[in-house]
């Protein structure tokens, strides 16, 4: 078992595909690791530890943030094949031969290329809070997505009280006990992602979900 926790895993990098990748590893170094892929302009700081401390209670926990996302170099890229490369040259470049993966919300649909283009690193695929490609209305941000990310928030992270959590008083006092959660980690956090980064994972989005004749052929190209 490592010593290392969600809260005190330092945060480190590894060079690929041009890409200064930052990563974190933590939890029980023993089997096959599990890979997170993070939400709409997310960073690795995003995650709840109860999630995150919850697997690494047997099984080792990598998290990561794509190219041009917090503390990793590079640009966002704008479609969601590339994102999943890069995560490809991520993994490669840890030396990791095996692994589960799972996608949440947009790291849903890079997860799910990423297991496509890669099925020799993937063992078990874990989607979360996503949806299928070329899916009706899979296209953009709903119109309560659009309202919900659009708005100014004081501090920053309370735009995921709305993200994931109705306005219910019970629904709103859980929200505010994952944002306690959330910002336990006090030294060595990620910045929050630059201005491009919400543009670019919106387009991925956008082309990922347009509508295709057949989505199966589209996703194996």
């Amino acid at each position: 078992m490592s010593n290392y926790t969600h809260k005190t895993a330092p945060t480190q990098f590894v060079e690929a595909a041009g890409i200064r990748f930052a990563y974190r590893r933590f939890g029980a170094k023993i089997d096959i690791p599990l890979l997170f892929f993070m939400h709409f302009t997310g960073t690795m700081d995003h995650w709840d530890p109860a999630v995150t401390d919850g697997f690494g209670q047997d099984r080792e926990v990598i998290l990561f943030n794509n190219a041009g996302v917090s503390s990793s170099s590079g640009e966002v890229p704008t479609s969601i094949e590339e994102m999943a490369q890069q995560a490809a040259a991520f993994i490669d470049a840890l030396g990791v031969k095996k692994l589960d993966a799972l996608g949440f919300s947009i790291g849903g649909f890079v997860a799910r290329q990423f297991t496509v283009n890669r099925p020799d690193l993937v063992r078990k695929l874990i989607l979360v809070g996503t949806g299928p490609r070329s899916g009706e209305g899979m296209a953009s941000l709903t119109p309560e997505g659009q309202d919900i990310f659009g708005a100014k928030y004081d501090p920053a992270d309370e735009v995921w009280l709305r993200a994931f959590f109705t306005p219910s008083e019970r629904s709103q006092a859980a929200g505010r006990k994952y944002l306690e959660r959330q910002r336990t980690r006090k030294v060595n956090r990620d910045p929050l992602p630059n201005e491009k980064a919400a543009p670019a994972q919106l387009a991925a989005l956008q082309k990922w979900g347009a509508p295709a004749k057949d989505p199966r052929n589209d996703e194996a190209t």
